[in-house]
């Protein structure tokens, strides 16, 4: 009985790691569609091209982290539910 509860957390785990990693994609997806928009809006508040420019390479690249971070723990949620399965057996 353990081991199914086992088995049924980790599966549970590796739901919401896809999930998370569907929404940080998400995220990253948006800022990426919202380049030109957000640019404008620091250009327009008066930052230098330069200064808008490195704030959006800076969020780009928490994005980009934000959904590495999700696909690795995807990984391991993966590897957490076959080991379950493989207990199991």
């Amino acid at each position: 009985m353990i081991d199914q509860t086992q088995s049924e957390l980790a599966k549970s785990f590796l739901e919401q790691s896809k999930n998370a990693a569907q929404q940080a994609y998400g995220a990253w997806e948006m800022v990426m569609k919202s380049q030109k928009a957000m640019l404008d809006s620091m250009r327009g508040s008066g930052a230098p091209f330069a200064l808008a420019a490195d704030q959006y390479e800076k969020l780009i690249s928490y994005q980009s982290q934000q959904y590495k971070g999700a696909l690795d723990y995807i990984d391991k949620m993966i590897t957490d539910y076959q080991q379950q399965l493989n207990q199991r057996k």
